[in-house]
């Protein structure tokens, strides 16, 4: 059995991940620890799936749409008593799970986080703006402690993840998430993270989209945080 499991949701990445596999798995000698690397592709059409394969990660084909859906079809996959997140871009660098593997035990979740002290955001002034402002409107209309809700970068005890019941696809899952974490008394914590703009390729977060599925969800999240 694998000691951790990482998670990377892809969508015609394969030049990106000729890159980040070989560093994942250099961390992952460095740590010690024994570790799986979970591919999920989300219909490449290019060879982003053969290249996972080249370097012996494990491919997964998501059955359901969107971010959400990569997620829920990486942690079924998942083995491990714990479970990393991170993009397939090289925005998020490997050498950060390290930061991760050493505060596991403090938290059932752990959060990559761009906006606390320490950490840093390297983004377009426009993406930055729209981040900043979702973050701070949920963090203060769902009453949670936390600075950075949509990081996508993430730890979890692979014991929550069996008590979710995930109803979002998009990007905002990332915030149901947490909330449902929350309600349900889990321990949350932030690590500072220093955020680079993605190495190649396109981002598959369309801003308006983007901002629209986090303002459909919060009355949502409203709705569960109080009234449930």
């Amino acid at each position: 059995m694998p000691d951790l499991s990482i998670v990377i949701p892809a969508l015609n990445e394969a030049e990106n991940l000729r890159l980040l596999l070989p560093l994942i798995r250099e961390v992952i000698d460095e740590l010690g620890v024994r570790a799986e690397i979970i591919v999920v592709d989300g219909g490449s059409t290019d060879n982003s799936k053969l290249v996972a394969h080249q370097l012996s990660a494990l491919v997964v084909e998501q059955s359901e749409r969107g971010y959400g859906g990569a997620l829920l079809a990486g942690f079924a996959a998942a083995s491990a008593p714990y479970v990393a997140t991170m993009d397939a871009d090289l925005s998020h660098p490997p050498v950060f799970l390290k930061d991760f593997w050493r505060e596991r035990s403090n938290s059932d979740l752990l959060i990559a986080s761009r906006y606390v002290a320490g950490g840093q955001a390297d983004m377009a002034i426009g993406r930055r703006i729209l981040s900043t402002l979702l973050n701070r409107s949920y963090a203060l209309l769902l009453g949670m402690k936390l600075r950075d809700l949509s990081s996508g970068f993430r730890m979890y005890d692979r014991k929550v993840l069996a008590t979710l019941d995930l109803r979002a696809r998009d990007f905002d899952a990332l915030e149901e998430i947490l909330v449902r974490i929350h309600v349900s008394g889990g321990r949350i914590k932030e690590v500072p993270f220093h955020y680079q703009a993605r190495q190649s390729g396109k981002s598959h977060a369309k801003l308006i989209k983007f901002g629209w599925a986090f303002s459909k969800t919060l009355l949502r999240m409203c709705r569960l945080r109080y009234w449930k």
